[in-house]
């Protein structure tokens, strides 16, 4: 029987995107720990978003591949 649950944390936890973003979160909790001065979580989180919206295009075209 097809578990929608299951299916469904099977694709976020294969996700890019969603690794990309556990770094970044963990970056930001993180950050005075690992004694990071703002301007660099800053350059962190925007190199994280610049890869996640790069990601997500690489997906939409591979989507729009599939379908031809």
């Amino acid at each position: 029987m097809f578990n929608i649950k299951e299916w469904l944390i099977g694709q976020i936890f294969s996700s890019k995107k969603f690794w990309y973003a556990v770094i970044g979160i963990l970056t930001s909790i993180f950050s005075e720990k690992l004694d990071l001065d703002p301007t660099q979580v800053e350059g962190i989180l925007i190199s994280i978003g610049a890869l996640i919206l790069g990601q997500g295009f690489a997906d939409f075209g591979k989507e729009r591949r599939n379908e031809k």
